[in-house]
């Protein structure tokens, strides 16, 4: 029961993205902001999410160690579970452990082929077997959109969801769709196909969701709770 009722708070069905678009073989998420505006517990959140799904998640973290990126997800799923039963809560945090994996690395050691590498490791040993990958922390730049292309088509294959955290500055706040429309090599096909972007707005921080050609209609923005990170009304547009 407490599942089914946490399940029922996933941000992304708050966005209005349906189960087609966020499972679908090879897609590439971006949530996208300034730095310190909160990318990292928004992924977190749709982590959490879809290991309330049985889904399978692997964390892949650049610089921050695995003792930070668990503190995450604790914070995260306590604000979640606050209102609930604590035994029950205890138990469903410790099934959910099973489900999930941490990967870091340090900037400068961080490649695709690595990362691929070290997936088909695991999946050959049966160790772990990814269908959500978070990526979070990485500076994505034009120099890679090879390999991003590659990892696309390794998505595919392996019927992976991919989540970024892209990081943007100040200039380009307000335009996160040409920044990720750079990647693109197939003018019919964008490489991310979920784009959300999160701003400061008053006192919490708004979210939105955007589609290539801009902000989806008939969507409005959420707001949400900067000392939790909990979703707390949607604003009009």
């Amino acid at each position: 029961m407490l599942k089914k009722q946490l399940i029922l708070k996933d941000p992304l069905s708050f966005l209005g993205y349906e189960t087609e678009e966020t499972e679908k073989k090879g897609s590439f998420g971006a949530v996208t902001s300034r730095a310190g505006v909160g990318k990292t517990a928004f992924l977190v959140q749709i982590a959490i999410s879809s290991l309330l799904k049985d889904k399978n998640v692997l964390h892949v973290s650049i610089q921050d160690p695995v003792d930070k990126v668990n503190l995450w997800y604790q914070e995260l799923f306590l604000n979640l579970t606050r209102d609930h039963d604590v035994k029950q809560s205890k138990q469903l945090w410790e099934s959910l452990l099973t489900k999930r994996f941490i990967m870091t690395f340090e900037t400068e050691s961080f490649d695709f082929s690595k990362l691929i590498s070290r997936i088909d490791e695991f999946s050959t040993q049966k160790i772990f077997i990814p269908q959500l990958i978070i990526l979070d922390g990485l500076t994505v730049e034009n120099s890679m959109q090879p390999e991003l292309n590659i990892l696309k088509e390794y998505a595919k294959k392996n019927n992976l969801t991919v989540w970024f955290s892209i990081r943007t500055h100040r200039h380009q706040a307000d335009d996160p769709v040409t920044l990720l429309k750079q990647f693109d090599t197939d003018d019919s096909q964008s490489l991310f196909n979920m784009i959300i972007q999160l701003m400061p707005y008053k006192d919490k921080i708004q979210v939105k969701r955007l589609s290539i050609d801009g902000q989806v209609d008939g969507q409005p923005p959420l707001l949400i709770d900067p000392s939790t990170m909990m979703i707390k009304e949607t604003t009009e547009k």
